[in-house]
């Protein structure tokens, strides 16, 4: 029987090139810290997951980004990043920069070849509304190679959804380590003082300079909000469809970096089981779904009062902070330790548990760029 195959140019580019795209959560479907972030502006910070607000020089602009259901009609998103202008800056100084990013993990770009002649062409597509028209600026940042290029993109209509693509041009100057560390960042700046403009269409060697002076300042009104989705960054010249992924798939990546554990749906969640290691001691162990990129830190934010150890089958008690003894890629181990009010019996099993009706409470395993 004869075999017959199918070329790439006969399928739609959403198939014939699954992970396409490296940039993760590009259209912000997975929030795993929350949906709305507050008062963002005094320090870096991560918000929707992957993405990061980073400043310099202390700016005198506030914001709250949140995932948005403001999206582009017809084209297959349902969210977005959403900043607000809530504290405005009529102009920023010359050291003074505001902006959106994310970094890339740099083994997952060595097929880019940069540091040599073959270095690959990448294309940036995105979705964009800007207050504003005119002249916007995206930037790559070669993080090991020191080099950044900075590319513009013409706003035509103010607070109108358009979609923009535009190239970079592989570095052959400058190359990127083949390790966990960051290789680039996709960089949409807001604000960018002097100190940090730059030339548009050139790889630079300073490796801090992030748009020209014909950045618009994106945060000098409170009624300015600025949405972004549909974000892609691909090997090739010519901008493809947006890779729809499913979630589990999009969080299973974002899950290599920030895991969080919170109550949902009004029921207990296990957060690690393990046994009663003393009398008023738990010694707990927590597997994590993927191998995360590093040995994650490990926070807790609510009240010690919306979690248990839970060592009986009838029986329970309040437990206290976990203190961390050993933690890998795969997974992590700590004692709770406190003075219970009922001693505990050694070598009973158990699980630290976040209980019902705490949704502000959850435990943030990271280990982000």
């Amino acid at each position: 029987m004869a075999i017959s195959t199918i070329g790439a140019s006969a399928l739609d580019s959403g198939v014939s090139q699954l992970g396409k795209n490296l940039i993760q959560n590009g259209s912000f479907v997975v929030a795993q810290r929350g949906t709305s972030f507050t008062g963002l502006g005094t320090a870096a910070a991560y918000t929707l997951d992957r993405w990061k607000v980073d400043i310099n020089n202390s700016p005198q602009a506030r914001v709250t980004i949140t995932q948005d259901t403001d999206v582009p009609s017809g084209q297959g998103f349902a969210s977005s990043l959403k900043i607000d202008v809530t504290t405005a800056e009529s102009a920023a100084a010359a050291g003074e920069t505001f902006h959106v990013f994310q970094n890339i993990e740099a083994q997952n770009l060595q097929l880019l070849a940069y540091n040599t002649a073959s270095a690959k062409t990448m294309a940036l597509s995105f979705w964009f509304k800007s207050p504003k028209s005119g002249t916007h600026c995206v930037t790559i940042d070669n993080q090991d190679g020191g080099s950044t290029y900075i590319r513009e993109f013409t706003v035509a209509s103010a607070d109108t959804w358009e979609k923009h693509s535009v190239t970079f041009p592989g570095d052959t100057a400058a190359g990127i380590n083949n390790d966990n560390g960051t290789g680039l960042t996709l960089i949409f700046p807001l604000i960018n003082g002097t100190t940090y403009q730059g030339t548009a269409n050139t790889w630079t060697g300073s490796g801090t300079q992030w748009s020209t002076s014909n950045q618009q300042n994106l945060l000098d009104n409170t009624a300015n909000n600025i949405y972004i989705t549909g974000v892609q960054l691909e090997v090739g010249s010519v901008a493809t469809d947006f890779e729809h992924e499913d979630y589990g798939t999009t969080l299973q990546k974002c899950l290599r970096y920030f895991r969080a554990i919170s109550q949902v749906s009004n029921e207990d969640v296990t957060v690690a089981s393990g046994h009663i290691y003393q009398t008023s001691r738990a010694w707990l162990v927590s597997y994590f779904p993927v191998r995360m990129r590093i040995k994650p830190s490990i926070s807790f934010t609510g009240t010690t009062t919306d979690t248990l150890i839970r060592h009986a089958a009838t029986g329970s008690t309040g437990a206290a902070t976990p203190s961390v003894q050993k933690e890998g890629t795969t997974s992590i181990a700590f004692l709770v330790d406190a003075a219970f009010g009922t001693p505990f019996t050694v070598g009973q099993a158990c699980e630290l548990e976040i209980t019902q009706g705490s949704n502000n409470s959850a435990y943030f395993f990271s280990a982000e760029l």
